[in-house]
C-alpha cells in the first residue's frame, strides 16, 4: 500500500476489530523506526496489543511462502521491534493480507517464524458464545 492506504480496506479491519471488543488507531502514514510499521494498533483492557500491517494483494491466495517474499522488509521491521520489547508478552504483530477473491487472510509475526492465525467473524464474541441456541 502506497501514499495514502486503502481507506476502505483500512476502514473494514477497524470495524472487524471493534466488534471484537478491540479499540483501534489509526497510524497515520509515515515511518517511525521507534514504531513497528503498523497502519492499525488494536488493544484490548486486558492489555494485549495487535500492531497490524495490511497489504493487498489481487487474486493471488495468501500463503506464508508469499508473506516471506512479498513483506520482507516489514518481516525486518516488526522481528527489530519484537527484539526490542521482548518483556512486552501482550504484543502481537500482524499481517494482515487482503484480496477482492480471498478477503483478509491474517498471519502473525514470530520472532523466528510466521504462523496463520484464524480469522475474525463478522458476528463478533457474542454470537459465538450464544453457539447457536435460538
Amino acid at each position: 500500500m502506497t501514499s495514502r492506504r486503502g481507506t476502505l480496506v483500512e476502514e473494514g479491519a477497524r470495524e472487524l476489530l471493534q466488534v471484537h471488543g478491540y479499540s483501534v488507531n489509526v497510524i497515520p502514514p509515515g515511518f517511525n523506526k521507534k514504531y513497528p510499521p503498523a497502519h492499525l494498533v488494536a488493544t484490548r483492557p486486558s492489555g494485549e496489543t495487535r500492531f497490524i500491517r495490511i497489504r493487498k494483494f489481487s487474486h493471488r491466495p495468501s500463503t506464508i511462502d508469499m508473506i516471506m517474499q512479498k513483506c520482507s522488509l516489514d518481516l525486518v521491521q516488526f522481528r527489530k521491534h519484537i527484539a526490542r520489547n521482548v518483556s512486552e508478552p501482550g504484543f502481537h504483530y500482524e499481517i494482515w493480507i487482503y484480496s477482492l477473491t480471498h478477503g483478509f487472510r491474517c498471519f502473525e509475526v514470530l520472532r523466528d517464524s510466521i504462523r496463520e492465525i484464524p480469522k475474525l467473524s463478522l458476528h463478533g464474541p457474542v454470537a459465538l458464545r450464544a453457539g447457536g441456541v435460538a
